[in-house]
């Protein structure tokens, strides 16, 4: 983040698998603070046992849009078997995670 840019930090807490209908719901929560920006997002995957494709595609694009303007998107307490899927498909190279 640029010198001098306060920083602004806003935690998601979804409590359930990232999958289906929640995907929607994350996706325009995530819109929401990036257009209020807020420049670091932490997503906090405590009960989260499986992200489909879609909502992986969300955190990208969510990490994505962060960077561009200088952010960051982090995943916090992250379960042993989410971790493992984001390494299983690369994702985790793209993420900042901490493990739970």
């Amino acid at each position: 983040m640029g010198e001098g840019r306060k920083t602004n930090k806003k935690t998601i807490k979804p409590g359930k698998d990232i999958a289906g209908s929640i995907v929607e719901e994350l996706r325009l929560k995530l819109l929401k603070l990036i257009n209020q920006d807020v420049n670091e997002v932490a997503i906090d995957m405590k009960g989260i046992n499986m992200i489909d494709s879609t909502g992986l595609g969300v955190l990208i694009a969510a990490r994505n849009s962060l960077d561009q303007a200088g952010g960051l998107l982090k995943l916090t307490n992250v379960s042993e078997n989410i971790d493992n899927l984001l390494k299983m498909t690369g994702i985790d190279r793209y993420l900042n995670i901490e493990a739970a």
